[in-house]
């Protein structure tokens, strides 16, 4: 069923997607990290906490979170801010880098001489030693979402993700292969909500920032170089 159907149906359920990115982090030198990862920074703090101004605009029941070290932080303080319950998965991890975790991208080519190449010629395939590939991550960060909208129907649920997971929860509404993901930006700190009738899922909002640099007092602020 399409999602004319839905709506030529009259009123209906809904359940509302809010996913972010938690960061930045603390990555001085710029490292590939998945689990545990690494600690938000302090900027990373005051921008995820930023964005309460517009979360609060939306009945968030449960907020969920990879077990890993900013994403778990960053789930705590949502959840300690919104007074709702938190949950930490390791399905909603980043993909794992295996034997590239923890190196930079000059490491991984001194390293592993060719596997850069590797990697881009088979972009959403390819799996660093001991690690995922995109696909493989995809596909356990939709079946993570999936389960977790199914749980909480004709609610509002706050995933805090990461990269990919991000890509892949979007492509549950969105007609978007592993390989096409990088044409959604996912930035840290930012706020996507997608609504879902039943399987059906209608994008609402994409990326969108608070300006934490400056006074809380003047509100949500577009995203850079919006009028």
């Amino acid at each position: 069923m399409g999602l004319l159907a839905h709506f030529l149906k009259g009123p209906h359920k809904k359940t509302t997607l809010l996913l972010t990115r938690a960061g930045p982090v603390e990555n001085p030198r710029h490292v590939l990290y998945s689990h545990p990862g690494l600690p938000l920074s302090p900027e990373g703090r005051s921008a995820l906490l930023a964005l309460l101004p517009l979360l609060q605009g939306f009945p968030v029941a449960h907020v969920y979170a990879a077990d890993s070290l900013a994403e778990a932080e960053a789930a705590r303080l949502f959840a300690e801010a919104l007074g709702v319950p938190y949950t930490l998965l390791p399905e909603l991890r980043e993909r794992a880098w295996g034997a590239w975790e923890g190196l930079s991208f000059p490491e991984v080519e001194a390293r592993f001489p060719g596997a850069v190449t590797s990697w881009t010629a088979d972009e959403a395939g390819f799996a660093p030693p001991g690690g995922e590939s995109v696909r493989e991550a995809w596909a356990r960060g939709r079946r993570a979402v999936k389960a977790l909208l199914g749980k909480h129907r004709g609610q509002a649920l706050l995933v805090v993700g990461n990269c990919t997971l991000n890509r892949a929860a979007l492509s549950l509404a969105l007609p978007l292969p592993p390989e096409e993901g990088l044409r959604l930006e996912q930035d840290y700190a930012r706020l996507s909500v997608v609504d879902f009738y039943g399987e059906e899922g209608v994008v609402k909002a994409l990326n969108l920032a608070v300006d934490w640099g400056h006074d809380p007092a003047r509100g949500p602020q577009g995203p850079p170089g919006a009028s």
